[in-house]
């Protein structure tokens, strides 16, 4: 008992003896005396200059506390002579007795006015690189069992910061940092905001957080991350409000991992949301998850953001667009599976893959439910004429844009282009960068069949089209509907069409269309035309009759009605233009212009006495214009039919029959 006495008035003694000690170091000691010492060790170690302008400020009980600033860190050799950091206040205190037992247990470290000033030079090389200057890199301590344990901090303060980035021209103002007690293992609130401006855009941030970190396992996380503020785009009166949130994010530094189950986000009126997970995230990231954009006004969308969507005859689409899908990247490839996508009154779904590299290759399944193509064709005079210098330009091309190729299939349900309504359609798509080629195109069209092949060039200005379409038994009328030709022709169609053509506008590829054209509609009519009640008006004439009392159906049904065309610039000409009916059969020859609906055809009608011999065969003018022709007797054909029939008569009575016949 009496020895435990003695050795606590010895251990009394000693404690009494340390604090008396430290208390005679801080009235004996001036920190300030070592500025000179402090800012010589720091040029050497770093090759940069440490300017303590202000007092150094020192206590030792019950922290060891310094406090420090104004003062400067410079630049190292290479850059500007501007600080590389600067700060007004900065204090750090250490509890005292835990050192005794080599445990650091640091109170709040605060810094106030920090100014940051990041840069590159010419040669790349970054002012915060530590390493620049240093001929040898620093060597490890050896010696074991000298070193304090960190057990916690307090926490971090930083107030009235200022970071800016020069090749960046990035800058960040009124930056506030600010955590609770930082131990390993345990959550750590975290609060920060800030003001960033870059040349086109300015962004406020704000929020919180909790941030966990175990340096034994490698191990950190998010938790309750919640972040907003504002956006505004340069030349934008009105800032954008924008927000995040996270509930939780778990990273495994050894075991390469990442994990968020859930995020949001949003900006302006778009809001997004999803999961994410991932492996080998720093030697090949290979990352998986969901991503789910709800409904949005894309137009305003794009706007909001100075976008220019492109112009559509119709100025209401591109408007309602949403979209969600599985994602996975692998560092070699993207893929999308799942896909759902509505944009307007049109649904898609399917998958796509990318494949990253020099080239960018594409590879899709999608379906889609019904579309109207029409909506979205430009409007009429967005490219340039067809036929003049600027259509053969190259089209506007991005310097270091990727060459891209795409190869996949297309299903649609139904779909509207070009004034048609097609059922089942499908398709197969190859993009070898601007030429896009359709083939096989299949569909259903009005009780028959299409299929075809198409190549859209958009190599220049003025994009090219080329094209081999075939239809089968297709209902004429209903295809007609949404022409100038509706109500002119009913009965079942084959048709077939070869040729290529400039432009993007319907107008345009009328006018320079080359090609070949063929039809054959069976068990049909002309409507709006009654080629009989034309005939009996003309042998009225022929007669000197006032009239026929044949009434006009205003229709003339055929068995068959066959041509073919060549087709230059947009004027298709036929040599062999067939309708026959067991009364009636007619044969021509003629042109139509198409981009003009102008026609001039001259054709034969006869009058069928038998299936083989005619009883009257009258020739017919049909001018004008297809959408509402002209019809009327050829009156100088028939006039010279009958002086050619009186010379045949005067010739064979003097025997001279043959004389006119080479």
């Amino acid at each position: 008992m009496k020895a435990a006495k003695i050795l606590s008035a010895v251990i009394g003694g000693l404690v009494v003896l340390f604090i008396a000690a430290l208390v005679l170091v801080w009235l004996l000691v001036d920190p300030n005396h070592y500025k000179g010492q402090i800012e010589a060790a720091v040029l050497k170690a770093t090759h940069r200059n440490l300017d303590l302008k202000g007092d150094l400020k020192l206590s030792v009980f019950p922290w060891v506390a310094l406090e420090l600033g104004p003062a400067t860190l410079g630049n190292p050799p290479g850059f500007s002579d501007e600080p590389f950091l600067a700060f007004q206040h900065a204090a750090v205190r250490v509890k005292l007795l835990p050192l005794l037992s080599k445990q650091l247990e640091v109170s709040k470290i605060e810094l106030d006015g920090l100014d940051l000033r990041l840069q590159k030079n010419a040669q790349g090389q970054a002012n915060w690189d530590m390493s620049q200057g240093n001929e040898k890199a620093p060597e490890k301590n050896s010696s074991s069992g000298t070193a304090g344990t960190l057990q916690s901090i307090g926490g971090i303060k930083i107030t009235h910061g200022r970071v800016s980035y020069a090749q960046a021209k990035l800058l960040l103002e009124n930056f506030n940092f600010e955590t609770g007690t930082i131990s390993s293992g345990r959550d750590v609130p975290m609060t920060v905001s800030f003001d960033a401006k870059t040349a086109a855009q300015a962004v406020t941030l704000s929020g919180k957080f909790n941030f966990a970190m175990d340096t034994s396992s490698e191990t950190m996380g998010l938790k309750a991350l919640n972040l907003n503020g504002t956006l505004t785009l340069e030349h934008d009166a009105s800032p954008m409000h924008w927000e995040m949130s996270l509930p939780s994010l778990d990273l495994n530094l050894k075991a390469q991992t990442v994990s968020a189950p859930e995020f949001s986000a949003s900006v302006s009126s778009a809001k997004v949301s999803g999961s994410l997970k991932g492996s080998k995230i720093f030697d090949k990231p290979d990352v998986a998850g969901s991503l789910a954009l709800a409904p949005l006004v894309l137009r305003e969308f794009a706007q909001r953001f100075h976008v220019d969507l492109p112009k559509t005859q119709d100025p209401k689409a591109l408007s309602a667009f949403s979209f969600n899908s599985s994602f996975a990247y692998d560092g070699d490839a993207a893929t999308l599976n799942g896909i759902n996508i509505k944009l307007d009154d049109t649904t898609m779904k399917g998958n796509v893959k990318v494949e990253l590299g020099k080239i960018e290759r594409v590879t899709f399944a999608l379906t889609t439910d019904r579309i109207d193509l029409d909506r979205y064709r430009p409007p009429a005079g967005a490219t340039p004429d067809p036929q003049s210098s600027e259509a053969n330009k190259p089209a506007p091309q991005k310097a270091d844009a990727t060459p891209l190729e795409a190869h996949g299939t297309f299903a649609l349900s139904s779909a509207h282009a070009a004034g048609l309504d097609l059922s089942n359609l499908a398709v197969t798509v190859d993009l070898n960068d601007h030429i896009t080629h359709l083939h096989p195109l299949e569909a259903q069209l009005y009780g028959g069949k299409y299929s075809g092949d198409l190549t859209y060039d958009a190599r220049t200005a003025t994009p090219a089209l080329s094209m081999d379409e075939h239809l089968a038994q297709v209902d004429v009328a209903q295809l007609l509907a949404n022409t100038h030709l509706k109500g002119r022709v009913s009965g079942k169609a084959s048709i077939n069409i070869k040729g290529t053509a400039r432009g993007a506008e319907a107008d345009a590829i009328m006018k320079t269309l080359n090609g070949h054209f063929d039809a054959n509609v069976a068990n049909g009519a002309l409507e709006g035309l009654d080629l009989s009640y034309d005939i009996s008006m003309a042998q009225a004439l022929l007669s000197k009759q006032a009239g026929t009392s044949q009434s006009n159906t205003k229709r003339t049904p055929f068995d068959a009605f066959k041509m073919s065309a060549q087709i230059v610039n947009g004027v298709a000409e036929t040599k062999d233009l067939i309708i026959s009916s067991p009364v009636l059969k007619v044969a021509g020859q003629g042109t139509v212009t198409l981009p003009t609906s102008g026609i001039d055809m001259a054709l034969n009608a006869s009058v069928m006495k038998t299936a083989t011999a005619s009883a009257l065969d009258i020739p017919v003018k049909v001018t004008g214009k297809y959408t509402d022709p002209t019809v009327r007797p050829d009156v100088e054909a028939l006039a010279k039919g009958q002086v050619k029939q009186k010379l045949q008569d005067v010739l064979k009575k003097n025997g001279l029959q043959g004389l006119f016949s080479h």
